[in-house]
Order: C-alpha cells, then structure tokens, then sequence
C-alpha cells in the first residue's frame, strides 16, 4: 500500500508541475504581457505601422480585397483610411490598448492574426503610433 501511495503522490505531483507549465507557457506567449527590449521612441505608419499590417493582416487575405473581414481592409495604399473610420473604434489614440485594432492583436479567445501573435515589440509600435496621435506619416 506504501508503495502504491508514493507511486500515485508522483504522479499527482508530475501532473500537477505539468499542467501549471502548460498554463504558464500560454501565458508566457500572450502579447499582451509580453515586453519588447526595443527603445522605441517615435513610429511612423508608413515605415513601421503599414508594413506590419500589409505582412501580417492584408497578405493572408483577411482583411484584403474586395470583401474584407469586417470590413477592414489592411491592404497597403487603404490601410490608413480603413483604420481612421469615423466611428470605427479601430484606433484610439487616448486609451490605444482599448482600441479594436489593439484588443483584436492581443486577444487570447480570438487571436488576431490568426497565423500568430505579432511581437512585443511590433504591438508596441501600433501602440506608441497610437498615442502619437495616429498620424499618417
């Protein structure tokens, strides 16, 4: 019985060191904690900004075309205009972590893109564009 008990306190103890690194891991991996070691000062949407979603949004074919996903289209010369929508909610250049466009890339229940998280660091570009007052620069 001894036996039996140290042999099944084992394998509740390596079930348990599994499953907290299984959750650790998807919360090591969510964007929205993660840090960029990048100084990043000031972002220009056509260098910066532009090429990140025409790379990540508008070549996968969701957010290109003639019927975008919700009807944001990313592709490089309509990006700027699709995101700065009146009333859109895309960008928020006072709370940019509030905003569409930073909540749907750092979403866990429904990643955007869908390929993979952006980096850190490219999440920090779109949000430091964002308090530069989301110029189309």
């Amino acid at each position: 019985m001894k036996i039996y008990s140290k042999v099944l306190t084992s394998a509740l103890l390596a079930s348990n060191i599994f499953a907290f690194s299984c959750y650790y891991n998807k919360a090591e991996v969510n964007p929205a904690t993660a840090e960029c070691k990048e100084v990043i000062t000031t972002v220009s949407f056509s260098k910066d900004i532009n090429p990140i979603l025409t790379a990540n949004c508008a070549n996968t074919s969701c957010h290109a075309g003639n019927n975008p996903e919700g009807n944001l289209n990313l592709e490089s010369s309509k990006a700027y205009a699709s995101l700065l929508k009146k009333g859109s909610g895309y960008v928020d250049t006072i709370h940019p972590k509030s905003s569409v466009l930073y909540s749907s890339l750092t979403s866990i229940t429904n990643p955007m893109p869908p390929k993979g998280a952006l980096s850190a660091c490219d999440l920090k570009r779109i949000e430091i564009w964002m308090k530069q007052g989301a110029k189309n620069n």
